[in-house]
């Protein structure tokens, strides 16, 4: 062997050790790259590509990328999506694997988005998105002989997201021409004859200028989007303006398409229903004897209300001229019996506006909204306090009667007043038994013993002989000034007093009371024609403010306190900057609550979830003396 080496030229052996060289590269190589392998990646990764659908990452799911190359369908599809889906749709006249059904939405999804940005893409990309809305509930409910996806399904989870995306895209595009959704719609394969169903939305679409969806809507300012898993496309209703009003209303609610044909009927015709549900009413719907939740957006209504300025500058104008809207008590939803009113009170030049964080929040709590109802009162905060208090209480006395005249709903026997600031003070007086012990407390005797006309001791009676609401059970004051506010100095008080306007039969009543209020002993007796205001009341100095102070609420009924102090302080330091730590302080409060915070502390999270502590803690007592 070594001899017949020895006779090969050292250059054609060369070469050989070349070649046989590369021969062993080339072979370890192959050794090394398999057709199938593993490698490691971040778990991050792995979940992305598991979710991966036409909805979060642009491109098709792997459940749906399996369908085509089942059906050696996938580069059809990227050559021609019609013809694909197509196609498919044929396949699935014949197969009734629910999997076709769930690709067959998803690929007229995808396809519905690359179209919708080319030439009269739009008006094409309406069947297809009706389509994915179809095949999507097919999916989900269409009778076959296999079993419906279950709940760990994610064909399940993208289907549902499937069909709710698909009807957005479909509510934006007929936002403007609402009556267009009814009629007959050609899909990409067949057609589909749809009604529309109001009955659980009690707003006429005729009433309204435009359906938005929620689903195109970004809140801001709101720490927490209350958004409700379910099926259903959200979506705000925008009012028409009513010139009596200076604000646009809207409403919340759900469109919900029902597909009454098979997969088999499409091509001759189907036959589908929209359904429109208020997002305070219905609650979920009943399909092929599932219980099926509908999908809710609370937050984007309410900030759409929000967006508009009149509603954050209500509080300074009305304060300043009256009411420049009706004060009265507004309900943040149409009345719904069984669930307990909890009613907000705004403060000092403020309105309903500032209290949305917190309502928000509540309302995102599923256990709460179950039982509450949630209303606000709203009032002109410059007129004397012992008005607007009366006011309160007659509004909830009349608001009761007329939701309830037979006294049948038990709820609406169980109400929780929250007051913020003045509103606090408002708050009060629905929750106190003053007999004669407030007039007396100030003049030291019986009001018959006073050396008073009738039309004064009249007057006294009707504003300060005050009886707790029969259907107030619990109170929730927040920065008030149970003492009066250092704020309301006399010459804040006498500025105040030359820019301020109230309706000349309100300025004759405040100065009235005024006048028979001073004849008591309460400040001196007002010069003729001068104005009362709300700040009179909050004068650290007014013997009747800190009269009623001692007077504890009623047997029957509980207080809480939320007090802000900003700073460091520890009490009885501290104040709000606008409110003393000793003025908010009440000995007959059940628990108080130290925050620190500013005197607008409504958003603060731990003040919130102070109030929501309370509220769960009232359902809890309803219960237990039920």
């Amino acid at each position: 062997m070594t001899a017949f080496l020895l006779d090969i030229p050292p250059r054609q052996l060369r070469m050989g050790a070349q070649i046989y060289t590369a021969f062993l590269f080339l072979f370890f190589m192959t050794g090394c790259a398999t057709p199938v392998g593993t490698r490691s990646i971040n778990i991050h990764e792995t979940y992305k590509q598991l979710s991966k659908n036409t909805l979060n990452q642009g491109g098709l799911s792997n459940l749906s990328n399996q369908v085509l190359y089942r059906f050696h369908l996938a580069d059809a599809f990227k050559e021609s999506p019609d013809g694909t889906i197509k196609k498919l749709h044929a396949i699935a006249c014949t197969d009734s694997r629910r999997e076709l059904r769930f690709a067959l939405s998803e690929l007229s999804y995808h396809y519905a988005g690359r179209i919708g940005n080319v030439n009269n893409g739009v008006a094409r990309s309406k069947k297809y998105y009706l389509a994915s809305a179809v095949y999507a509930y097919l999916f989900l409910f269409e009778t076959s002989n296999y079993a419906p996806p279950g709940p760990y399904d994610r064909r399940l989870r993208f289907a549902c997201d499937l069909y709710n995306a698909s009807l957005s895209k479909l509510i934006e595009m007929f936002k403007d021409h609402k009556n267009e959704l009814t009629g007959t719609h050609r899909l990409p394969v067949g057609k589909i004859a749809i009604t529309i169903d109001q009955e659980h939305f009690p707003h006429t679409l005729e009433n309204m200028t435009k359906i938005l969806p929620a689903d195109m809507m970004l809140v801001r300012g709101l720490s927490v989007r209350n958004r409700l898993s379910g099926l259903g496309a959200p979506f705000v209703a925008v009012a028409k303006q009513n010139k009596n009003l200076p604000v646009v209303r809207s409403f919340p609610g759900t469109l919900f398409l029902r597909v009454d044909s098979s997969m088999q009927d499409l091509a001759s015709g189907g036959v589908g229903r929209i359904e429109l549900y208020s997002s305070y009413k219905k609650k979920a719907l009943s399909i092929a004897g599932k219980h099926i939740p509908l999908e809710k957006d609370l937050s984007a209504q309410l900030a759409y209300n929000l967006n508009q300025n009149f509603l954050w500058d209500m509080g300074v104008m009305q304060f300043f001229k009256g009411a420049i809207t009706p004060n009265g008590v507004y309900q943040l939803e149409p009345y719904s019996p069984g669930r307990i009113p909890v009613v907000f009170v705004h403060g000092t030049f403020s309105s309903p506006a500032p209290w949305a964080e917190m309502v928000n929040t509540l309302r995102a709590d599923p256990h709460l909204w179950d039982k509450y109802q949630f209303w606000f009162y709203v009032y002109d905060s410059g007129k004397p306090i012992i008005l607007s208090s009366s006011h309160l209480r007659n509004e909830l006395t009349a608001r009761i009667k007329k939701l309830d005249p037979a006294g049948k709903d038990s709820a609406l026997k169980q109400m929780v007043v929250i007051g913020h600031s003045q509103g606090g003070l408002l708050t009060k007086t629905t929750a106190v038994h003053t007999d004669e012990r407030w007039i007396q407390s100030i003049t030291g005797a019986p009001l018959e013993d006073l050396d008073l006309s009738e039309e004064t001791k009249q007057l006294i009676k009707k504003y300060m002989i005050i009886d707790p609401l029969p259907f107030v059970r619990r109170v929730v004051f927040i920065s008030t000034p149970h003492r009066g506010s250092y704020l309301s100095k006399d010459w804040i008080r006498n500025l105040v007093k030359k820019i301020i306007s109230f309706p000349v039969r309100l300025l004759k009543l405040s100065q009235s009371i005024a006048h028979a209020i001073a004849e008591l002993g309460v400040g001196g007796t007002p010069k003729m024609g001068a104005t009362v205001t709300s700040l009179d009341g909050m004068n650290p100095s007014n013997k009747g403010l800190l009269a009623l102070a001692e007077i504890p609420v009623a047997p029957g009924i509980q207080a809480h306190s939320i007090i802000p102090i900003n700073g460091d302080a520890t009490p009885p330091d501290g104040d709000d900057g606008v409110v003393k730590y000793t003025s908010a302080h009440i000995d007959y409060a059940v628990s108080e609550f130290i925050v620190r915070d500013e005197h607008s502390c409504q958003s603060n999270a731990l003040v919130i979830e102070e109030v929501r502590r309370i509220l769960l803690e009232h359902l809890n007592q309803v219960k237990a003396t039920n």
